[in-house]
């Protein structure tokens, strides 16, 4: 085992002890050879079998570790990156090691969003940052508080120890999907309560014609033809909106456009 590093595995607390006197028969035949009786079955069958394995949960103190699996993480990620990082600031090391990883999930398609503290737009490096990931396709938000510090690529989670300022100084990594979707749980709710790094535009008048037409229930080719556009075209801003809106689908988008006032 590896100094700063601890794993943990299930073992069965139990060993099933076999009597001196059974002569290591076959199961379910009594001592003289005949089949054995039906009290002997049923209580072998009721007896509680030993729970599976559950997936391993990996701890690692020992910070040259960290990073190495970290990047492991990231490089394998196929669907989303999803990062909550309160910190007021990154330093340049940190921010160097961690630029080509964003990019690279971009480049890939990897869906890439993080959640930074509102005060880390003082820091020029870190801003700056910040600005680099969302040109890239990258979405930022900022938070006014957090606390909680976390790391999730598709079905593997990452969670820091300890009050270091980065995931690097020690983590609990797991993939065990209890614990993947509580931390999956936990970065939503801190997005839905952040704000855009860069503020949704205001809406041009056709954007709240092609709302109150998807508000209206119309069908898009009839929606399209009324506004003037392709099908095309109309499905797109659609789905261009939905992105500014951080909306799931177009009933949660027309919601939301009415709460901001657009419609």
């Amino acid at each position: 085992m590896h100094a700063g590093t601890e794993r943990g595995h299930d073992r069965p607390d139990t060993v099933r002890a076999r009597s001196a006197g059974d002569g290591g028969r076959a199961p379910g035949a009594a001592r003289d050879g005949r089949p054995a009786d039906r009290t002997e079955r049923a209580d072998r069958t009721d007896r509680p079998r030993p729970a599976g394995p559950v997936e391993r949960i990996e701890r690692l103190t020992d910070p040259a570790l960290v990073r190495p699996r970290v990047e492991d993480l990231i490089h394998h990620a196929r669907r989303d990156v999803l990062s909550l990082a309160p910190y007021p600031e990154l330093s340049p090391g940190y921010l160097a090691w961690l630029r080509p990883l964003a990019l690279g999930c971009l480049r890939r398609g990897v869906a890439f969003r993080t959640v930074m503290l509102c005060e880390t737009l003082d820091d020029p490096a870190t801003a700056a940052h910040l600005r680099e990931i969302e040109r890239h396709g990258g979405r930022v938000r900022l938070i006014g508080h957090a606390t909680e510090r976390l790391l999730v690529c598709d079905h593997r989670a990452a969670l820091p120890l300890g009050e270091g300022p980065t995931i690097e100084h020690g983590a609990l990594f797991t993939g065990e999907p209890a614990i993947v979707d509580s931390v999956r749980a936990l970065f939503e709710r801190a997005w839905a309560q952040a704000t855009p790094l860069t503020p949704a535009p205001t809406p041009t008048d056709t954007a709240r014609l092609i709302l109150a037409a998807m508000c209206s229930g119309a069908k898009d080719e009839t929606a399209a033809r009324g506004i003037g556009v392709s099908v095309r075209t109309y499905r797109r801003r659609i789905a261009h909106l939905m992105d500014h809106l951080n909306a799931g689908s177009r009933a949660q988008a027309a919601l939301l456009a009415r709460d901001r006032g657009w419609i």
